[in-house]
């Protein structure tokens, strides 16, 4: 199951490994579109409503993408130092990690909706609808934890097929029970925005089953309390932490936007969740790469390799910049046909169409902000990477999109969230170079 990727060229390993996390992502993703789609049938309400539960479901994900940062971090640096018992050690102890996580944010989820969602702009009438969603949400969300956060393990180890192929059964199974839950198809009954959520839960319940199965089975996973177990969980919480914070203050700052936008009426707020729900889409390969890098640096930092990791950054960075032009031209092209699949209502549709023609162009600067990110936590550097995302979405982000919610309105938010994450992107650009130009000061921080 276990690759060495402190040897062979580097850009064939990245493909190798970014390759099948895209089919893995985008099944995570599709997640959301398929829930946004059939749900968006049910009408304008309801649709409004899950797009209010966006910013909460994607910050629970997102904190636990922050837990599998720090678990891929530990894993792949004792592969790299071939030490197999600490390897399995780390394993065992994000494990345990990962379900005290889970049931926090499952208490704490569901009992503070009302609360959140008021604060957010949700309407009176739209807050039996969120609840009917999230009520069931909550309480599945454990098993969505532990499977991010477990299944970094398997990915650290060079293996990233076999974590791709459990999130594509899970997306599969997600896919099949939507309708027939929420529109009660056959003997199944007809539970609407509920059956959103129930399927989502049955679907995460057994990818938790298959991934526990794979880790038992590969000698990765002891059910005993490893000695170290409360200094693994120190260095775990110490990198997680700001892990966790930087993948949880996008989400924060989309709730943000979200509570502009809906100043601006339902239509907006349901046109705004499509768009949100579609810039996972058009981010899916960086977002594989995201997941790619991790493993390749955390190797080679284990191997003492300091030059394949600085080239491997560089070879993303050209990437990125080539292949997310090329998806903003696609959504251009695109934009009124996507528009006609999400909504038949023409306010709803334009303000689609407004979204994909301006933000998705920010992307570039987006995705040079996530792999850069995503390299400095592999060297155990999240501070390095809070920092990152803080200036990006609270320095250049959010203000900017409250002056062109101020000064522009609707359309305004979007530009100025769009020359946010392009700025963003410009300043690690020029960070990057200055390190280039000086190897000392690049090494230094490598090693420190």
């Amino acid at each position: 199951m276990e690759n060495d990727l402190t040897q062979g060229p580097i850009s064939n390993w990245l493909y190798k490994l970014t390759a099948p996390m895209v089919l893995g992502i985008l099944a995570i993703f599709l997640f959301n579109l398929v829930d946004t789609y059939f749900v968006s049938l049910l009408g304008t309400e309801p649709l409004a409503a899950i797009s209010f539960t966006f910013p909460a479901t994607m910050m629970v994900m997102n904190l636990a993408i922050g837990l599998s940062i720090a678990t891929g971090a530990v894993v792949s640096r004792a592969i790299g130092e071939k030490d197999s018992e600490e390897t399995r050690n780390w394993v065992t102890s994000s494990f345990y990690l990962s379900i005290m996580v889970g049931i926090t944010i499952s208490i704490i989820g569901y009992t503070t909706q009302e609360w959140v969602f008021s604060m957010m702009g949700a309407e009176a009438s739209l807050i039996p609808l969120i609840r009917d969603y999230l009520d069931i949400w909550y309480l599945g969300c454990v098993f969505l934890v532990v499977m991010i956060a477990v299944n970094a393990s398997i990915r650290a180890t060079g293996n990233t097929k076999l974590p791709s192929l459990i999130m594509l059964l899970s997306a599969v199974i997600n896919g099949i029970l939507d309708p027939l839950l929420i529109f009660g198809i056959g003997p199944f009954p007809e539970l609407g925005i509920k059956g959103a959520a129930i399927a989502t839960c049955i679907s995460w319940f057994l990818a938790f089953i298959v991934i526990i199965r794979v880790l038992i089975k590969n000698n990765l996973l002891k059910f005993s309390i490893p000695n170290n177990l409360l200094s693994a969980w120190n260095s775990l919480i110490r990198l997680g932490i700001p892990a966790s914070l930087t993948n949880m203050l996008g989400p924060l700052a989309n709730g943000i936007i979200v509570a502009w936008v809906a100043t601006y009426g339902t239509h907006a707020v349901a046109a705004y969740g499509v768009g949100s729900r579609l810039e996972p889409l058009a981010l899916i390969v960086i977002m594989a790469l995201t997941a790619s890098l991790p493993p390749f640096v955390g190797q080679n930092f284990g191997a003492g390799k300091f030059e394949r990791i600085q080239d491997a950054l560089k070879t993303s960075i050209y990437f990125v910049i080539v292949w997310q032009a090329s998806v903003y031209l696609a959504l251009v092209l695109l934009a009124d046909p996507v528009s006609h699949i999400f909504s038949d209502e023409p306010a709803v549709r334009d303000i689609i169409k407004t979204f994909l023609y301006i933000l998705p162009v920010s992307y570039i600067g987006l995705g040079i902000c996530l792999v850069s990110t995503s390299t400095i936590n592999a060297l155990h550097k999240p501070k390095y990477s809070l920092f990152i995302t803080i200036l990006r979405l609270f320095v250049l982000y959010i203000p900017l999109a409250w002056l062109g919610h101020e000064w522009f309105g609707l359309e305004g938010i979007f530009w100025g969230c769009a020359i946010g994450n392009l700025l963003a992107g410009a300043y690690i650009l020029f960070m990057f170079c200055r390190l280039n130009i000086n190897p000392e000061l690049r090494n230094r921080l490598i090693k420190s």
